[in-house]
Parts: C-alpha cells; structure tokens; sequence
C-alpha cells in the first residue's frame, strides 16, 4: 500500500477513537443508574432503608454527578480533556469495585458518591473529545448520534442486566462496570492530545455549587420521609441561598465555573432548559415505573427490566433519525418533533397511572424514549456549536450539569409523590402530569424559537 495511503488510513481509524470512547463512555455512565433502579428492593431488603434510602442510592450518584460537572469541566479546559477523561474512569473503575463489596448502606451510598464523582469528571470530557475529534458538521453530527446512541442503548441494557444478575447477587450490577472501564482505559492512550487553557481556580463557586445542590436535593428528599419541618426545611433554605449566592458569584470572580455570557444566546439556553427538563422526566419515569412494577404490582426484576427493552430499540431509531432532520430540517424541527413525541408518552402514562400494568409502562417509555433520543442530538449540538473554541469543557459540564440536576431532583420530587400522596397511584399521576406540563413548556419554547440555525 502507498505511503500516502497508509497514512490516510491511520488518521481515519484514529478519527473513530474519539467517538468511540465517549459513545461507550456515555453508555456506561447511563447505564449504571438504570441498572442500580432494577437492584433496589433487593437492596434494601438486605442492607435496610426505606424510600429514602433508595433514593440516596440512585441521587448519591446524580448529586456528586451534578454538583462536580461545573469542576469537571473546568479541568477539562485546563489540563486536557484526554486527561481528565482517563482519570475519571479510572476512578469510576475503583468506585464500581467500592459498591460491589459494600456491606452497609452508607457503605454503598459512598461508594455512588465516589461512582458520580467519576462520572462527573468522564461526561464532559467525552463531550469535548468529540468537539476536539470532529469538525462542526455532518461529522460531528453523526458522533453525537452514536455518542446519544450510547445513552438510549443503556437504558434497556441496564434493567436487563439488571434483572439477569440481581438474582445472583446485587452487586454484579456494579460489579459488571469493571470490564467497560478496563476496555476504555487501554484506548484512552491512542487518543490525540488535547488543547488546554491556564485560568485560576474557582473555589468559592465550586462549594457554593456542592453546599447549594446538596442542600436543595437533600431537603427534598428528606421531606419524603419526615414533615417539611427541621432538617428538610433547614437543608432546603441553606441550598436556595447557596444557589443564589453561587449565581451572584458566577458574575463577579474573573474565572468563573459558568460563565453567565454561556447563557447569552437564545440556542444555549433552549438546550440547558431542554436538557434539564428531559432528564428530569426521564430518571423520575424510570425511578417510578420500577417502583411501581416490582414494589406494587409484585413482577421480578428480569420481567421488570424487560419493560424497557423495547424504549432501546426506539432510542436508537430516534438518535440516527435525529441527524438526518438536523441535517435536513434544522435544529428546530428535531426539538418540536422530540418534545411532541414525549408528549403522547406522558400522556399515554398519565390515561394508565390509576392502574399501570408493565404494557403502559412499555408503551410510554417507547414513546417518551423515542422523543428524547431524537431531542438529545440537537440539544448537545447546539451546545457545542453555541460555545466558543476555549470553551468547549466548560459548556459541556454546564448542558450535563442541568441534565444531571434535572435527573437528581426528578428521583427527589417524584419520590415524594409517592410517599406524600394518599395512594403510590396517585402519586404516579402526579408525577406524570408534572412531566407533561414540562414538556408542553419545552415545546413552547423550541416553538418560538425560530432563530436556532438550519444545522
């Protein structure tokens, strides 16, 4: 062969390296929510807790998720984006071993906190590895296809794994993470390396996010299970005031965590509310539909899990269809055909939520999956093509700070439907009448915002 063949040959493999790893590692970071909702009653009926514990297991991943993604991105910027991707799933590695021999409660929530930590530091930094791989165009295009692709496929393959090993022992479910991070980490050494830009630390806005979001997230949670008085109420003032001290801060330091001019543009903020409200909606969905098939309906965690095969098939289908209206209609048309189809999801749960069978939780999931995978694309995209050159870490963390936000009050909120309402059917038609109303207000929004660019 040629040498200059060989070369072109060389750069095209080592153009798929990128894709590949951030498409996987999105997988593996999605899936481990989806799996660990199959594992909880098994859970607590070994190591103890009630509704709030199971909920600190599923948001002591989201929360440290969330709250470091703003930390994660800035490193990312400024140590490399290859860097920081390796070092996150060498940490999501340990921590997936942590939870596997956890024998406790608190054990196993620690073990998520180090889990989310992980994550936090892999997520935006995938991102960035596709924005530093691909040029802005079909090509970038189609790695955030495959990079959505990965999400949509891990939230049938997590109950189904869920449900095969949950049988044997529940911590497989955490145990199985090892062999995915072992695989990434030994390509993470063939990627290009990756640009990095000097600026300060952000201190004070790093532990007014983490105080802010812990505070608010807890007192949520907590006020499922006690009165919204004392420590919930405590918690919940303590996290709206750091919030809003974070904010001030953001427009006063010289370097801050998120840049408020990231907000600037009317696409930037379509895809933080966009992001945040499809999250929200899809981990309080999953959260409440396990609950509802295992705790209440009695079925087993395989049959459970296999509610949300199909969703995964439809994702996929929603995801490569996704870069076609991109390319073909524009940003615009992919969001208003996403939301609307989330919208005949909702509604198809809310007509079933006074009886909900594992049929209406298929068939929901299939369409509300099928509306989001064909959103998600567009929203990451018009991050990455909103945000400038240097800032392709940082606008990556803040879009998957607002996802992982949305997700970590979704399981919050929604958990306390079930637990403050008079019957859990009541509390299912609550939380899948709040789901719709955010869609409809999502919808309205991508409606009049006719300025988002053809692709």
């Amino acid at each position: 062969m040629p040498a200059t063949s060989q070369s072109a040959t060389s750069r095209e493999h080592h153009s798929a390296i990128p894709g590949l790893l951030a498409s996987v590692a999105m997988f593996i970071v999605c899936m481990d929510t989806f799996i660990t909702n199959v594992a909880l009653p098994t859970i607590e009926a070994e190591l103890g807790g009630g509704m709030a514990a199971q909920q600190w297991v599923v948001d002591g991943y989201t929360l440290p998720f969330a709250t470091l993604l703003l930390l994660a991105g800035n490193l990312s910027d400024r140590h490399g984006s290859k860097r920081i991707f390796g070092i996150g799933m060498a940490l999501f590695c340990a921590a997936s071993l942590v939870c596997g021999f956890a024998g406790t409660i608190a054990v196993l929530v620690a073990g998520r906190a180090l889990l989310g930590t992980g994550a936090a530091l892999v997520m935006p930094s995938s991102l960035a590895l596709i924005k530093e791989g691909y040029p802005d165009g079909p090509s970038r295009s189609k790695a955030l296809a495959f990079w959505g692709i990965g999400g949509s496929v891990s939230t049938a393959v997590g109950p189904i794994l869920g449900g095969i090993l949950v049988p044997i022992h529940w911590s497989l479910t955490f145990l199985i993470n090892i062999p995915f991070c072992l695989a990434i980490l030994a390509l993470v050494p063939r990627l290009k390396p990756s640009p990095t830009m000097r600026a300060p630390f952000d201190f004070v806005g790093q532990v007014l996010a983490i105080v802010g979001l812990g505070c608010f997230v807890g007192g949520i949670i907590q006020s499922g299970s006690e009165s919204l008085v004392g420590l919930p109420l405590s918690l919940l003032v303590v996290g709206i005031v750091a919030i809003v001290a974070f904010i001030w801060s953001q427009s006063r330091v010289p370097y801050p965590m998120m840049p408020l001019d990231l907000f600037g543009s009317r696409a930037m903020r379509m895809a933080m509310l966009g992001g945040f409200s499809m999250i929200l909606n899809w981990n309080g969905l999953v959260f409440m539909s396990t609950l509802a098939l295992q705790q209440h309906l009695g079925l087993t965690p395989f049959i459970s899990g296999m509610a949300f095969v199909p969703c995964a098939f439809t994702g996929v289908l929603g995801n490569l269809w996704s870069d076609r209206l991109i390319g073909g209609k524009g940003f615009r048309s992919a969001l208003l055909v996403g939301f609307g189809c989330m919208l005949v999801g909702f509604a198809v749960l809310i007509v079933g939520s006074q009886a909900l069978t594992l049929a209406h939780v298929a068939a929901g999931t299939i369409i509300v999956g099928f509306g989001g995978a064909i959103g998600t694309p567009a929203l990451s995209a018009l991050v990455l093509r909103s945000a400038s050159a240097n800032q392709g870490g940082i606008a990556s963390a803040v879009f998957n700070t607002m996802r992982q936000v949305g997700g970590a009050l979704g399981v919050a909120v929604f958990g306390v439907f079930a637990t403050a309402l008079p019957t859990f059917a009541d509390g299912l038609t609550a939380a899948f009448a709040t789901s719709f109303l955010l869609v409809v207000a999502m919808f309205a929004y991508a409606f009049r915002s006719r300025d988002l660019g053809a692709h």
